[in-house]
């Protein structure tokens, strides 16, 4: 299949008129119109003018005007190509090759002290860079167009920022009620996290031997699930529930309000409770001086340590920093395998004999033939469409900083060319996006019967049993189906910047097990050619997982709850420690 291409072959200035022209490769663009659209797809706004020559084109864009009469707002865009399908410009390679510059010897040295590909490449663009400053040499206030190639998607975008932007005019009555408003929260929490801290010490003075209690707390889960349910379950088989009261709280995301219930209940149970469960970050936790008797006891939702978390990210953005009380309390930690150990102490700021590598709970499925039987009978049901077909779950991570700018750039994906193989390999995708991704999957009609989206199937975990192929990045789900012993392929296309942005407890590229591609070329070209290097995946599955038997809530309750629970403890430490 002809490749298609837009390029790019200059970019210049004329007062607040920004020009771009290049040319297009096996392209039709004399119908076509280029617009500026930001990564979350949020804003898509089309050229002033569009000049076409058969395959040359030049685009004009006012950016004082471009919003529907209003500046361009900050933010990175994509020039693209809006047809059937959306092609997404790309710049000529003669930006970015260093040769075709006049760089002095300092130049090319700060050329050559950047980390990364793309970094070379943006010192090279910086060049093209366009600043305006308010009155002509205002510091503070300036408005900057960047030509630039994305960390985040790998992708040439304009880089907007301005600086200074003035804040709308407010009316006295409007800044008094904010003044009020602001006066109001800050009492309001002040008074809450008082009766908070007070209904925690007292509970725990009137509490101050064993109360054969048991509280599983979640800021992000709604509902008995995932770890907890199989902990839960297995306390339920053997008969732990006679023995102690289990209690549970829970909320579905972590800026939610609690109940007013919960409020006054909550901090009771924390002070009260013999075992406390939670399997996240949960920030309330942390600021609260448990005794000593008390069991804080982390079943991290992800298995495995692959994205560095917690600590390990001190000194980087949103990591926490020595002094912070985040993670810190917890008793004990229970994880898959012993190579996870050192990571999750690291991460958590907690000694390693506190890491205990017993095996994930939620796993255990995995190793249940009846489970297994059943949830692919359901599942079929559900998703008749796979029936004898080769399943393939596209399942990565989102790009951005958290939840409130989670994206994915589905642009990344040749929907033509995934069809195509589909059809010739009697192949369906099932796509199921990371909850935090804000955009939506478009799947184009005429493809529907290749592309389906399960993004809203509650348990991802079950889909594994009917996947013959995984595609990802950097997704923890890896860890699970290796489980499988099945293929994967890790599309990977700003590893180079993910790796400096984020890290990996380990090198990924020889730690994930399967074939990286870069590129969606080479995809496709691997799922032609059954090109995974499977062989990779025993290896990964003997190291990060110890066992492999279903049994991994059995052994955590045991060694949580038995009789010899103390000796188990100790029996560990020195094993593990």
């Amino acid at each position: 299949m002809v490749s298609s291409k837009i390029i790019i072959d200059e970019i210049y200035w004329d007062r607040i008129q920004l020009f771009i022209s290049g040319h297009a490769e096996n392209l039709d663009i004399s119908r076509s119109n280029f617009i500026l659209r930001n990564l979350m797809e949020t804003k898509a706004l089309p050229a002033n003018e569009t000049q076409t020559n058969g395959s040359d084109f030049l685009c004009r864009f006012d950016v004082a005007i471009l919003d529907d009469g209003w500046y361009l707002p900050s933010g990175q865009y994509l020039l693209v190509n809006q047809q059937e399908l959306d092609y997404i410009a790309q710049i000529n390679p003669k930006f970015l090759d260093s040769k075709l510059y006049v760089l002095t010897e300092e130049q090319l040295e700060k050329y050559e002290e950047k980390e990364t590909k793309n970094g070379k490449n943006n010192y090279l663009l910086n060049r093209y860079t366009e600043v305006f400053r308010q009155g002509g040499n205002s510091k503070k206030k300036k408005y900057t167009v960047k030509p630039k190639i994305s960390e985040e998607v790998n992708e040439f975008v304009l880089d907007v920022k301005f600086d200074g932007v003035p804040k709308p005019r407010k009316s006295a009555l409007s800044k008094r009620i904010k003044a009020v408003k602001k006066r109001y929260n800050k009492v309001s929490f002040k008074t809450r996290s008082f009766f908070f801290h007070s209904i925690f010490k007292g509970s725990k003075m009137m509490h101050t031997k064993k109360s054969n209690s048991v509280l599983f707390t979640s800021d992000s889960r709604e509902s008995m699930s995932g770890n907890f349910e199989f902990v839960y379950n297995e306390m339920l088989q053997q008969g732990l529930d006679k023995e102690y009261k289990i209690h549970q709280v829970f909320k579905p995301n972590i800026t939610e309000r609690r109940s007013f219930i919960d409020k006054f209940r909550f901090p009771y149970l924390l002070g009260k409770s013999d075992y406390i469960f939670v399997d996240d970050f949960h920030p309330l936790i942390y600021q609260l001086n448990f005794k000593n008797i008390q069991e804080i006891i982390q079943v991290w939702h992800a298995v495995g340590a692959f994205k560095t978390v917690g600590f390990s990210r001190t000194g980087k953005q949103g990591g926490p920093f020595f002094d912070s009380k985040n993670h810190r309390n917890y008793t004990k930690v229970y994880v898959s395998s012993e190579t996870d150990v050192p990571f999750y102490a690291e991460a958590f700021g907690i000694k390693e004999e506190s890491v205990i590598p017993t095996g994930v709970p939620r796993t255990d499925i995995f190793f249940d033939k009846e489970y297994e039987k059943n949830i692919v009978e359901k599942i079929k049901t559900e998703l008749p469409f796979i029936e004898g077909k080769k399943v393939i779950l596209f399942a990565p991570t989102f790009r951005g900083n958290g939840h409130r700018t989670a994206h994915y750039p589905f642009f990344k994906i040749d929907f033509e060319r995934f069809a195509r193989y589909c059809e010739e390999n009697n192949a369906v995708v099932l796509f199921k996006m990371h909850p935090f991704i804000k955009n939506e999957l478009n799947i184009p009609e005429k493809y529907e019967d290749y592309f389906f989206d399960v993004s809203d199937v509650r348990e991802v975990n079950d889909i594994l049993f009917i996947t013959d192929v995984l595609i990802s990045d950097y997704s923890s789900l890896i860890y699970e189906f290796a489980v499988f012993k099945r293929p994967m392929l890790f599309y990977a296309f700003d590893l180079e910047d993910y790796i400096t942005s984020r890290d990996f407890y380990e090198p990924y590229e020889t730690f994930v097990p399967g074939k990286i591609v870069e590129t969606f070329d080479d995809l496709i070209i691997a799922l032609k050619e059954e090109d995974f290097e499977q062989e990779k995946v025993p290896k990964f599955l003997d190291k990060h997982f110890k066992y492999q038997d279903g049994k991994s809530s059995e052994r955590l309750v045991d060694h949580l709850f038995s009789e010899q629970a103390e000796e188990k403890n100790k029996d560990v430490g020195e094993i593990y420690g």
